[in-house]
């Protein structure tokens, strides 16, 4: 049995449950997020070669898995400028972000391959985060989301 400790988006396993005993081995896990792949990638780098030189300074080993990994996701102009349009026809409340969300979504694939734009249909600022046990979806956006899309076919 292995104590954990979560630490924000760090986690970390270390030893077996037993009092007196060092750990002779552990997991560190972390989520890293960056706006562009680029950065991502300069990143993961640095911290692998920051833990490979505290491996060798303290004679301990190290190994990296990764998974989860997604590439960014970038809006094309046209298309969320599409979005734009469709919602200030329908008279929907307009906020853009004044910067870009780090997060980790499978729709970055989606633009690899075609153009589209990535938006939210949200609760507002002072509701519970996503992936949190607060957090409970209101139906009542299912009908502007539908609305929306509805106005983003006829374009």
């Amino acid at each position: 049995m292995q104590s954990v400790i979560f630490l924000g988006q760090f986690q970390i396993d270390v030893g077996e449950k037993a009092f007196g005993i060092a750990a002779s081995k552990g997991d560190l896990r972390m989520t890293i997020r960056a706006l562009y792949e680029e950065e991502l990638d300069r990143l993961q780098k640095n911290l692998e070669n920051y833990a490979k030189e505290q491996a060798e300074e303290h004679g301990l080993k190290v190994s990296f898995e990764y998974n989860d990994e997604f590439p960014e996701t970038a809006n094309h102009k046209e298309n969320a400028d599409k979005v734009r349009f469709v919602a200030k026809a329908k008279g929907m409340k307009l906020v853009e972000l004044h910067e870009a969300i780090r997060g980790s979504e499978d729709f970055g694939y989606y633009t690899k391959l075609t153009k589209g734009a990535f938006f939210f249909i949200g609760n507002g600022e002072d509701y519970p985060h996503i992936h949190t046990d607060e957090y409970d979806f209101r139906d009542e956006l299912i009908k502007t989301g539908v609305e929306l899309f509805k106005g983003l076919v006829k374009l």
